[in-house]
């Protein structure tokens, strides 16, 4: 009889064989085992497993870890013969893993079925959204890794699972409201509410369950307690979301009505076409300079707004970007939290969307045929990086225009320079005035002083982020302390030389005097936020503000939201956080010393500890979830693996870019990931191993060649990360050479669960450059090596490599084998890319069979089950493939359209279909134009081009309109 085996970590860790508890042993002994199941497969040194088991005293020698692992395995493998290895508890290269399937632990169960419910209620399906809801809340024992939730080896997961907790909790209620049941969870709402009440959705959901319970007056009433709370608490409005039901619910909108859509049909969304954010606080004056700003960029093709630091050139920008109805864009590239100017290329194809850019030439060369304003915010400290984008850009596209701000002019030829002054005295008392009511909304201002007023104004000079940070100290101040205390202030700020120069230490003087009136904890955190580039949220928080003075950050963080100190984006689910740059300088020159040796270093852990869970996320289930939030995280990864390298933990830097390999394959970063790896792999090697103790297989803490054997292995998955992101960047022989390299260090270290990820990508990788046989071999290996792992994930893109071997052999009842195993196995683990690519390989193959109905079901079906905003260019590759299967199945003209689509919207995001599939690609198109005449066929590629995204999706979506058109 097999042994079964499981764990629970949703509340206090247990484990039961045959579905029999078992003792865990002692505290230290559980401890071992849940740093194990947190790894979730990953290999675990020993000398990190230490660490974090005896994170709280001083390590005893190793035999009492070996102990302690030994009775881990009596109590999890009691039939385990004597002196036999242990299939549970491995010992593998410089550690210890836990090879058990991930639906063996309860936080893998859970995770798989929150994300099933999630599709079924997007898909309408609500009986089975509610099924698989409840069976995942119902896992819950308790706080997820309960015996262990001050351990820092926990603590980036306990963050995903309570964060997916509390979306389970709010979409289990969601379904019942679908359902019908909007009285029966009145009370379960209003508790919800009640325990988070910054949870934007759970006021959402409430309210909707008032109103269809026939009570609008309550829910109108509940969106107010909703407004008076995030404005009391965070200090902004509430998010879109809220404001539309408000709105709705005013209107008795029948959009509120119970109803069930289709289930047969899934919502596309469309491109949105421009990323301006929505205004948070009213604009005050400027009128002249709106009308000057709209009136140059009818004119010249590049802009400039200039001004000192606080003088609202961003407000302006952005109020006139609202106004414009530009069919595409406008579009908002922020540089301020980039230092690197190599950089600036890919900030701007982040934000429009265009994979693998790393050079304004191939920026040019993809926005060639675009028509659209691209608006460059905070230039100043990148000015030549910015200059030569505007030269290389404005020069290659000629129907785009840019919009820049910056303390000094490009200097480029064609620039038009528009200064922006300091407001005038009226409209600067305005602003004060108004954000001083916004302040205070619940007294207002009584009776302001106008006298007092204007000589706020004037020693502010009228900069705009001056009056804001005063105005916010009408919470707790009158206008005439204010006056009093900041004209005393700014008495010692005012001898520089420059009209600049005195503006800027105004500014600083009105952050300073903010600074002096926190709390001891709100400065201690403010300090501290400012290791962080381009934003944060609460569990980053949480795990980097620390100190005596800091008891709890949360609250000092909501204190710095309330006196405007920090920013929050409402538009953000969780919310994100971040402090204008002036703020964040100001921060910085007082994080000194060893409170900033001590911050940066916790930065470092929490975004080590981000990645790494991210990268065991992103092929399950929920790693469409986990791409979206380390791409969130782009510019505080920099920031680590700068402070990483600056402080010489080049062990901890290799860790972050080999966690990385996926995502920067998974995103084209292919330069991102080569300039990284590179860098981190020359300190490395430069440095050596960083630790001698005892870490590897034979216990002495070395490999065969003297080495650190962690070091070894964090070596040797930073050149798999190396050699994806060389792979992508064409450059197919330093890809052979960095995964043949790192498939070497892990034979040296018996490391078998990375040795065969290297196997994979370097059988794929050989088989590119031409090499057949050699790719037949090492693909042989890769499987066996997967067989031996248990790893359902590795084994299907094994799998899927070799079929495309057995392809290219012409051996297709193997291939088709393969997939339909890569298929199942993918499936079953989650592995949505996996999913793709075998579903893709059998359409070609069906193909190849002669079956290109069934080709044509698979491209058809895997393009619905494509989200085309999270991956477009897969999606536009089953489009492809979609057209070349309809013109073998009469079907052409429709075919045709396809192609036509593809061309036109693959070139706004740089894809080509002959470059990334030039085996099938020319086949298909080839297929579609033999089916049809001429002109018919140009026609159909004409009516195509003219398709947005959103009528191709409806297109795929509608099969009745296949057999139309132009056939």
């Amino acid at each position: 009889m097999s042994t079964q085996v499981s764990f629970g970590v949703l509340g206090p860790l247990i484990a039961s064989v045959n579905d029999q508890p078992v003792n865990l042993g002692g505290p230290r002994q559980r401890k071992v085992l849940a740093c194990l199941i947190a790894a979730r497969g990953r290999i675990v040194s020993v000398e990190r497993l230490m660490a974090q088991v005896w994170d709280d005293t001083e390590p005893p020698t190793q035999a009492t870890l070996f102990g302690y692992v030994a009775g881990l395995r009596r109590a999890l493998e009691p039939r385990r013969a004597a002196r036999t290895p242990s299939q549970l508890l491995v010992r593998e290269g410089p550690g210890y893993a836990l090879r058990a399937p991930a639906a063996a632990v309860d936080a893998e169960r859970f995770t798989a079925l929150v994300v099933q419910g999630d599709r079924a209620a997007s898909a309408a399906d609500v009986r089975t959204a509610a099924t698989a809801l409840d069976e995942a809340l119902s896992l819950w024992r308790g706080a997820a890794y309960a015996d262990f939730a001050d351990a820092d080896f926990a603590a980036a997961e306990i963050a995903r699972l309570d964060a997916l907790h509390a979306a389970a909790r709010e979409q289990r209620l969601a379904v019942a409201l679908a359902s019908g049941e909007h009285q029966w969870v009145l009370g379960d709402l209003e508790a919800l509410v009640a325990e988070q009440p910054l949870r934007e959705r759970r006021w959402e959901l409430l309210a909707l369950a008032l109103y269809r319970s026939g009570r609008q007056g309550d829910a109108l009433a509940v969106l107010r307690r909703a407004r008076e709370q995030l404005i009391a608490e965070l200090g902004v409005d509430p998010g879109p979301q809220l404001r539309r039901m408000e709105e709705a619910v005013l209107r008795q909108d029948v959009s509120l009505e119970l109803r069930r859509p289709p289930a047969d049909r899934t919502p596309v969304p469309g491109s949105p076409g421009r990323n301006i954010p929505a205004a948070l606080s009213s604009f005050v004056g400027r009128t002249g300079e709106l009308a000057a700003l709209r009136h140059a960029l009818t004119e010249h093709r590049l802009v400039t707004l200039t001004g000192a630091g606080g003088v609202g050139k961003t407000r302006l920008v952005l109020e006139h970007c609202r106004v414009r109805t530009d069919a595409d864009g406008p579009w908002l590239v922020e540089l301020a939290g980039l230092r690197d100017p190599t950089q600036i290329p890919r900030a701007v194809s982040d934000v429009l969307g265009l994979p693998g850019v790393a050079t304004a030439g191939q920026l040019a060369r993809r926005l060639a045929d675009r028509e659209a304003l691209l608006v460059v915010d905070n230039a100043e400290h990148l000015i030549h990086g910015v200059a030569e984008l505007a030269r290389t850009v404005l020069g290659g596209c000629p129907g785009l225009r840019m919009l820049v701000t910056s303390r000094q002019p490009l200097g480029v030829p064609g620039e038009a320079v528009l200064e922006l002054a300091p407001l005038p005295v009226t409209e600067a008392v305005e602003l004060l005035f108004d954000r001083m009511n916004t302040a205070n909304l619940t007294m207002g201002v009584n009776d302001p002083d106008p006298v007092l007023a204007t000589q706020i104004c004037r020693d502010l000079d009228g900069l705009p982020l001056a009056i804001e940070l005063v105005a916010a100290q009408c919470r707790i101040l009158s206008l005439r302390e204010i006056a009093f205390q900041l004209d005393d202030r700014l008495g010692m700020l005012t001898t520089g030389t420059g009209e600049d120069k005195d503006r800027h230490a105004t500014v600083h003087n009105a952050i300073g005097w903010s600074y002096q009136l926190l709390t001891g904890a709100e400065q201690t955190l403010m300090r501290q936020l400012s290791v962080f580039d381009g934003g944060f949220d609460l569990d980053a928080v949480r795990l980097v503000g620390a100190g005596p003075d800091l008891p709890k950050p949360v609250p000092a963080l909501l204190g710095l939201v309330r006196k405007s100190l920090v920013v929050v984006d409402p538009t953000t689910v969780p919310r994100r956080y971040r402090m204008l740059e002036l703020i964040r300088e100001y921060a910085a020159d007082l994080l000194t010393g060893t409170e900033r040796t001590q911050t940066l270093a916790r930065h470092r852990r929490w975004l080590l500890g981000l990645v790494e869970i991210g990268e065991q996320r992103l092929p399950t289930d929920d790693g469409a979830h986990w791409l979206r939030r380390l791409s969130a995280e782009r510019d505080n990864i920099r920031a680590a693996l700068i402070s990483a390298l600056a402080a010489g933990e080049n062990l901890t830097a290799a860790r972050i870019c080999g966690a990385l390999a996926w995502f920067w394959y998974r995103t084209g970063q292919a330069a991102e990931g080569e300039r990284w790896g590179g860098r981190t792999l020359a300190a490395l090697d430069a440095r050596g191993p960083t630790s001698a103790g005892p870490t590897g297989p034979d216990d002495t803490g070395l490999d065969d060649t003297g080495q650190s054997a962690e070091w070894t292995l964090a070596r040797a998955r930073l050149l798999m990360a190396v050699g994806g992101c060389t792979y992508l960047d064409g450059d197919h022989a330093s890809s052979v050479t960095a995964l043949g390299e790192a498939a070497g260090l892990c034979v040296q270290l018996g490391a078998r669960h990375p040795l065969t990820t290297a196997m994979i990508y370097l059988a794929s990788v050989t088989a590119i450059r031409g090499d057949v046989g050699g790719a037949l071999s090492l693909a042989d290996e890769a499987v066996r090596l997967a067989d031996l792992v248990g790893e359902p994930g590795a084994l299907a893109e094994t799998l899927t490599v070799r079929s495309q071997l057995s392809r290219a052999c012409g051996d297709l009842a193997r291939a088709r084998d393969e997939l339909a195993r890569a298929n199942a196995l993918a499936r079953s683990c989650g592995h949505q890319w996996a999913i793709l690519s075998t579903g893709w390989m059998d359409g070609k193959v069906s193909t190849d069979l002669g079956e290109p109905d069934r080709a044509l079901r698979t491209f058809a079906d895997l393009a619905r089950e494509t989200d085309p905003e999270q991956d477009r260019s897969s999606w536009l590759t089953l489009v492809h493939s979609m057209a070349g299967a309809l013109g073998r199945t009469g079907r052409a003209g429709t075919g045709a359209i396809l192609l036509g689509a593809v061309e036109s919207l693959g070139r706004t995001i740089g894809y080509h279909p002959e470059q990334s599939d030039p085996q099938d690609a020319r086949a298909n198109s080839e297929a579609v134009a033999a089916a049809l005449e001429p002109h018919v066929y140009q026609t159909g590629l004409a009516l195509g081009r003219q398709l947005t995204w959103s009528d191709l999706a409806e297109l795929l979506a509608d099969e009745g309109r296949w057999s139309t058109g132009l056939n």
